[in-house]
């Protein structure tokens, strides 16, 4: 392999319901993301409309955990943001990290140069120890001020986007945010392979190994696709829960369940926006944890719930008639 080829790949994904009360059109989604003069956003019309922001880059000169220890990085951050059916809003925050030529610090221009890459400028071990070291580091060790943060990378392009004046904040759908760190490491013979932990009610890491360089690109996106499905199950099951909180007849269960029914329901793709060198990943996914099954067995909860708050509603109404 070349002396640039990445030792890793950490990125982020968030996830969350653009603060509008309609989904945007085409024209309107371009607009929101044009993050850069003079650059396009890319846009997907079938089966499911995608647009994707031009992609800029953030400085970063800091650690990263390295074992007990940690390695030095000084490059550059890829960010960019998509938007799924006009009302999903991700960001995504994600460098590769490899190793330097020489331990000498070179000029920021050096560095700009290489859009989303970070160069390790200290001393750490070989390309199988370090890469599975900076993976672990990177999901599972403590965070501090001075080690790589693309939690506020990312977070810092979704605020940005989310407060653009052209949105009413007014969503029909309450829903949270959600984060998807991954890793991707080079070394997968047999194809890609990815491993999907959800850590707590927002938060989820994702393994990834992959063929060669070239597919780490399609590799990023098939976490954002996989970040915004895990989203949409995250968010029908808390509606559901929410729902769940107020009597079968009252008015607050069809307010929260139909417009998550009518909204996103629509939304659920698994793959139609993934490269097709990383469709077996859904394939697998599927089987285990078995995604698609959880998504049908959710909506057919909210419209049950629906069907049945609605006729509760309707019998109370009718009985206080009468009485």
């Amino acid at each position: 392999m070349a002396a640039t080829t990445p030792l890793v790949v950490l990125g982020e994904v968030r996830t969350c319901l653009l603060p509008s009360s309609t989904a945007l059109t085409g024209a309107e989604a371009c607009d929101l993301l044009a993050l850069m003069p003079g650059c396009t956003v890319r846009w997907r019309e079938r089966p499911g409309t995608l647009a994707v922001s031009p992609t800029t880059a953030v400085g970063v000169d800091c650690d990263l955990a390295l074992g007990e220890q940690t390695a030095h990085i000084v490059g550059t951050v890829a960010t960019s943001a998509a938007l799924t059916g006009g009302r999903v809003l991700q960001s995504t925050a994600c460098t590769r990290v490899v190793r330097a030529a020489g331990r000498r610090r070179q000029t920021w221009s050096h560095y700009l140069s290489q859009k989303g890459v970070s160069e390790v400028i200290s001393r750490i071990p070989e390309r199988a120890t370090a890469g599975e070291a900076l993976v672990e580091g990177y999901l599972t060790g403590p965070a501090d001020m001075d080690t790589l943060d693309l939690a506020s990378i990312s977070e810092r392009l979704l605020n940005r986007l989310r407060a653009d004046p052209g949105l009413d904040q007014t969503p029909s759908v309450r829903a949270g945010t959600t984060r998807l760190r991954w890793t991707a490491r080079i070394g997968g013979s047999a194809g890609p392979a990815a491993a999907l932990h959800l850590d707590d009610g927002a938060l989820r890491t994702v393994r990834m190994i992959v063929r060669d360089e070239a597919d780490l690109d399609d590799a990023q996106r098939f976490c954002e696709d996989l970040a915004a499905h895990d989203w949409l199950l995250t968010v029908v099951a808390a509606a559901l829960a929410e729902a769940q909180r107020f009597p079968s007849h009252s008015r607050k269960r069809t307010d929260i369940l139909a417009p998550v029914l009518e909204d996103l329901a629509g939304l659920w793709m698994p793959g139609a926006h993934t490269p097709a060198s990383m469709r077996a990943l859904w394939r697998e996914l599927q089987v285990d944890p078995g995604l698609s099954r959880q998504w049908n067995a959710l909506v057919a909860q909210l419209q049950n719930r629906i069907v049945v708050a609605t006729l509760n509603m309707l019998q109370h109404k009718a009985f206080d008639t009468e009485w």
